[in-house]
């Protein structure tokens, strides 16, 4: 017979309590964080604003909505900065960044964290911006100057930018006027540019797994085979970033353990068992979530933290109007 039945009346009644007491306790809290969330808001970022629009993430929605046992509505935002703000505010409580949307809106508050971030079908959960080299181009970074540089888009955070401050903390300064950037109409023709030997140099992407031969399983030196039937094998790369993630799903610090915990798991199952609510949100990354940390964004933290000095010495030495 278990001890405690050898117990006094009065000793029996008090642990009687205070287990009582616990297990209320235990049960309020599980029920308040529902509560206290209220309706459960995801940010997305679109500039359409179509009904329609929304009922193509209804799926998603609704397996949030059955995990979480409660109400769950979209927040639409237009840009990133939007969506930043209603993190910060408490607006919203669930989020969808690129990688250096979120490293922005973490330099900016330090209140989310990243919790999935979506695999392609070759099962890759990122990409690495890579300094590519022609055959004929430079065998190395410090034969960078003097070169034209390819870029695929003059407006890329993780491309563009990420490769410049990498290479300036290498003392390689890129972007000038001894070794500019060049561009053509569209990413492909800047592509073909280095293909047809007009560029020597491209800052690109790729995956950086799978076979070589074949240019990797994504990217520009794919591409490079697949479009142009390039000698692949004869192109360098002279400098690659860390991996950047895919496109990352973050939540605000202060959600409650166990929302977090559901989640999690919903997300990480959704595309084997609710393929249809996965597709309904990640229709371009078909390989299901991974999950995510945040030391994966290191790199582009570090450059938004940088940019923003830059930003707030130049304000510091404008001349007074």
């Amino acid at each position: 017979m278990p001890k405690f039945f050898s117990w006094s009346k009065p000793r029996l009644v008090a642990f009687m309590a205070a287990f009582l007491i616990a297990f209320t306790s235990s049960s309020h809290t599980f029920a308040d964080w529902r509560k206290d969330i209220g309706i459960f808001r995801i940010g997305i970022i679109t500039k359409e604003q179509s009904i329609a629009a929304l009922d193509r993430l209804e799926p998603f929605k609704l397996a949030i909505s059955e995990a979480l046992n409660m109400e769950v509505e979209f927040f639409r935002a237009q840009n990133s900065t939007v969506l930043m703000n209603a993190l910060t505010d408490e607006r919203i409580e669930y989020a969808i960044f690129s990688a250096s949307g979120y490293a922005l809106a973490w330099t900016s508050c330090e209140c989310i964290e990243p919790i999935v971030v979506p695999r392609s079908k070759d099962s890759t959960d990122g990409f690495h911006t890579i300094l590519i080299s022609a055959p004929d181009g430079p065998k190395n970074l410090e034969e960078l100057t003097g070169n034209q540089i390819g870029i695929l888009s003059e407006n890329s955070i993780t491309g563009v930018a990420l490769a410049k401050h990498a290479l300036a903390g290498k003392n390689i300064i890129v972007g000038d006027e001894k070794t500019p950037f060049v561009s053509d109409d569209s990413a492909e023709k800047t592509l073909k540019m280095l293909a047809e030997g007009k560029v020597k140099t491209l800052i690109g992407w790729s995956t950086l797994t799978g076979d070589p031969s074949s240019g990797y399983s994504r990217g520009s030196l794919r591409q490079l085979v697949e479009l142009y039937d390039a000698p692949v094998r004869t192109y360098k790369v002279l400098w690659k970033s860390d991996q950047i993630p895919h496109r990352t799903h973050v939540l605000r610090k202060k959600i409650h353990g166990d929302a977090k915990k559901i989640l999690r798991s919903t997300l990480l199952s959704m595309n084997e068992k609710d393929p249809v609510a996965y597709d309904s949100i990640e229709p371009v990354y078909g390989g299901g979530f991974t999950a995510s940390r945040h030391e994966r964004f290191a790199q582009i933290i570090a450059l938004m933290q940088s940019q923003l000095v830059q930003t707030k010495t130049a304000e510091e030495t404008l001349p007074l109007q």
